[in-house]
């Protein structure tokens, strides 16, 4: 009788390596849900800036590369290098410029880009009007798509220039709300 009075006295009571080991247990669950809340924080403010949206708009809007274009490096005043991130006035998530140089004519450029075969995409048109660079009408073409509150897009400009080739613009964007 007193050894089944000793095991009900000890029921409720531990040893050391248990209660570590329990304490261990504590620890790491509240470290796991810290670490899951800050993950989650952090994705919610990611995805309120629009971070998420800037990675498919860098892969989804980049339109195709002219085949006999070289990079060109612009080194005027505001002008910016071939590949580089560009200041936009509107909150944009991301921005980039690129410069090329082709010897074919402006007219060989613009059929290009409208017969190429973009899967998922509207085909590419030309408008003669003025571009977000160079201050007078150039042959333009720009799409935009939104995903969810940001919009992104390109605007590929062609137009002649100074040495008598041909100069081609590209413009990648994406932005929280309208660009205009």
């Amino acid at each position: 009788m007193s050894e089944e009075h000793e095991i009900v006295r000890n029921l409720g009571q531990y040893d050391e390596a248990s209660i570590r080991r329990r304490r261990l247990f504590l620890l790491l669950r509240q470290l796991v849900i810290i670490l899951v809340a800050f993950s989650c924080f952090c994705l919610f403010i990611s995805g309120l800036f629009g971070v998420p949206q800037s990675f498919v708009g860098e892969w989804w809007m980049k339109p195709p590369r002219y085949p006999n274009a070289l990079p060109y490096e612009y080194k005027e005043g505001w002008m910016r290098r071939e590949g580089e991130v560009c200041l936009m006035t509107s909150p944009a998530v991301y921005c980039y410029e690129y410069y090329y140089r082709t010897a074919d004519t402006i007219e060989q450029v613009v059929e290009y880009y409208e017969s190429v075969e973009w899967p998922f995409h509207a085909p590419i048109e030309f408008e003669w009007r003025r571009g977000r660079r160079f201050g007078s009408k150039n042959w333009v073409a720009e799409d935009n798509i939104w995903v969810f509150s940001n919009i992104i897009g390109y605007q590929i400009i062609v137009h002649p220039s100074p040495d008598g080739d041909t100069e081609i613009y590209i413009l990648e964007r994406g932005g929280m709300g309208d660009y205009y």
